[in-house]
């Protein structure tokens, strides 16, 4: 492939870290920004951030593009921190690997991210954002075509990084771990771009507290005990720490969670699986959509493949809504209506209420729900649960998961945040359960299911 033998530095202007170069002297950042104009990157121009928050917080129409080279620079930032931490340790081939990997972590996500994932896992092709990454990396693709260009066995040394359930070392933390790229990342710009006044925190403190140590991990039946490096926070780092933790928390359940964003995201997933049975039924003129439509293409028999994939993204959805409104099938036109005009089914929180009532009403009331057999597009239920801080088993081999801090009484121990922090111990799971109803009538009757649930 020809490059340019002088090329010149690039700059992006960025609402989280304003200036964003790339040295146009440095063959791996000229790589970075040859993959950031690889049209596999370039469709991410086109899927949301945020999926359909911009129905609750106008200003949040940011996208997937803009993050991804936002969790580029963070990861580059942490990269450094341990260049100098690690000296003549550091290893730059590990390091270009989990930077080139935060760029492209977000390269499958399909259109309106996770209801499209849940979509595909209704009609039993649950396929995840993770696996169409690994595709594009190595598939035959315009990404995968660079990476291999600059080393033919780069792109698999960056999927490798998707394959790890938990991190294996100091490297492969900055991509995936409770205190990652990131997260770094989409906290503070989805605070930004949403306007909302929850999920603050100071991150260029937490930055400047950071430490390199190494860890003692391993130990119990299965492993012999090894010595690991991780990132550590020092001990003036701690409310910070705390700030990051409970900023995550409140932004899953104020804005992620937010029961019109929700209620859009049910209604999407709703209508994606009617069109796809229709279509793999043999019925795909029901739909309205043109033989040649990206979405009736993809839902076909055999259609799920990569080239398919890549074709879809919020404009093929949002342009296929006023033809959905068309179809002959009611409850496609319906939908497709609906949420193009906003129209969203109406929230029942049962798991809100059932705190009040405790007991086992909430069971109860998942029962009596199933026993009534209400229509597919009636009732449409959600349940997800939010942990804003995973509890790892201090002596097991995923401890480089955790956000390890150094204790304040002089020992220089270094613990789990959760161990020093009463703030952050507290923080445990928390279950939502809702129903959302398409009108006014099954509302009243979800109403007296409740009410016979309590008794």
């Amino acid at each position: 492939m020809n490059k340019n033998p002088n090329p010149r530095d690039q700059r992006i202007r960025d609402p989280i870290h304003d200036v964003v170069a790339f040295s146009g002297a440095d063959e791996f950042e000229q790589l970075i920004w040859r993959l950031i104009n690889a049209p596999e990157f370039q469709r991410l121009r086109r899927v949301k951030q945020l999926g359909f928050s911009e129905l609750v917080y106008p200003g949040a129409t940011h996208t997937r593009f803009s993050h991804s080279i936002g969790v580029f620079h963070m990861a580059r930032q942490l990269v450094e921190i341990l260049k100098l931490a690690l000296g003549v340790n550091f290893s730059p081939d590990r390091a270009k690997t989990v930077v080139c990997a935060a760029l492209l972590h977000d390269l499958g996500h399909g259109p309106f991210s996770h209801a499209f994932e849940s979509c595909e896992k209704l009609r039993g092709k649950p396929k995840s954002h993770e696996d169409w990454t690994k595709e594009i990396i190595g598939g035959d693709t315009y990404v995968a075509m660079l990476l291999t260009d600059h080393d033919p066995l780069f792109h698999k040394h960056v999927t490798h990084l998707f394959d790890e359930e938990y991190p294996t070392d100091i490297y492969s933390s900055i991509v995936s771990s409770q205190f990652d790229a990131d997260r770094l990342d989409y906290l503070r710009r989805d605070k930004l771009m949403t306007g909302t006044g929850h999920g603050g925190f100071d991150w260029a403190w937490l930055l400047n507290n950071l430490e390199v140590e190494k860890l003692t991990i391993g130990g119990n039946d299965d492993e012999h005990p090894f010595e690991v490096e991780s990132l550590i926070l020092g001990s003036k780092g701690l409310r910070s720490a705390e700030a990051y933790l409970l900023g995550r928390f409140h932004l899953y359940t104020q804005v992620y969670l937010h029961k019109a964003t929700r209620s859009a995201e049910k209604m999407l997933g709703e209508l994606l699986r009617q069109i796809s049975t229709l279509i793999f039924d043999g019925d795909g003129k029901m739909t309205a959509l043109p033989d040649r439509h990206p979405l009736r293409i993809y839902f076909e028999e055999s259609g799920n493949t990569l080239e398919n994939y890549l074709f879809l993204d919020d404009s093929t959805i949002w342009g296929s809504l006023p033809i959905l409104e068309l179809s002959d099938c009611g409850s496609v036109s319906e939908l497709a209506h609906r949420l193009r005009n906003r129209h969203l089914y109406k929230c029942f929180d049962v798991g809100a209420q059932s705190k009040t009532v405790g007991g086992d009403s909430l069971a109860r009331f998942r029962k009596l729900l199933n026993e009534r057999l209400f229509d597919a597009t009636d009732v449409l239920e959600d349940r997800v649960p939010v942990s804003p801080y995973k509890f790892y088993e201090y002596e097991s081999s995923d401890a480089l998961s955790k956000i390890m801090i150094r204790r304040s009484d002089g020992s220089g121990r270094h613990e789990d945040v959760a161990s020093i922090s009463p703030v952050v111990h507290s923080l445990r799971e928390e279950q939502f359960f809702r129903v959302y109803s398409r009108n006014d009538d099954v509302r009243k009757e979800l109403e007296q299911i409740w009410e016979e649930a309590k008794k």
